[in-house]
């Protein structure tokens, strides 16, 4: 009898952690992701590799969205060893979003079922890269247009520019790893404030 009830529990324990496995993967995606991203008509920007120019280590930000009214906030953490580049996205209240790593060749993405696969990780990622990484590395990375330091009333700004101004970057101090950046896209009407988290 009591033979018989242990192995009952073992069932249902076996069964109770095969369903929470499937629960689990069941909220989560991978996906292959392109390392191109379109930033307007006509200018596309493939991530660059991790470079010994680039800062490594651990980097946390808020990242707040804007477009047409709505308004959107998450947390990331940015982690740049000598080889990979590797983004976690969680939300305000610490629920995990994604995690996008990229290895200088391929870009694999995990991601919450949640967020559709219209959500892409990459942009982000590119939009990171824009900011953070040297200028004349980036350029080396776009289709068209130019990357540039720019005159300004804050203490750094960066233009990304074709004709006329495609992406502008304002830095709250000379440090980008450490300012608050405030990036307006022009032509798509999106503003982002990413701010680093000490």
């Amino acid at each position: 009898m009591i033979k018989t009830q242990y192995h009952s529990y073992r069932l249902q324990l076996l069964c109770g952690l095969l369903l929470s496995f499937l629960l689990l993967s069941g909220c989560s995606q991978q996906l292959q992701r392109q390392t191109c991203v379109a930033l307007t008509e006509g200018v596309s920007y493939c991530l660059a590799p991790v470079s010994t120019q680039v800062e490594q280590g651990t980097h946390s930000q808020t990242v707040q969205f804007s477009h047409d009214g709505q308004s959107h906030q998450l947390i990331t953490e940015l982690q740049i060893d000598q080889y990979t580049m590797t983004l976690v996205g969680l939300a305000p209240l610490g629920q995990p979003l994604f995690t996008i790593v990229y290895d200088g060749n391929n870009l694999i993405s995990q991601q919450s079922s949640l967020l559709g696969e219209a959500f892409k990780a990459e942009y982000l990622m590119a939009i990171l890269q824009l900011v953070y990484w040297p200028t004349e590395e980036v350029n080396q990375h776009l289709s068209s247009g130019s990357w540039q330091q720019q005159a300004c009333l804050s203490a750094l700004c960066r233009q990304l520019t074709q004709d006329n101004v495609i992406l502008h970057a304002e830095y709250s101090q000379n440090n980008p790893w450490q300012a608050a950046i405030n990036i307006n896209i022009t032509q798509a009407d999106v503003q982002i404030r990413i701010q680093a988290l000490q």
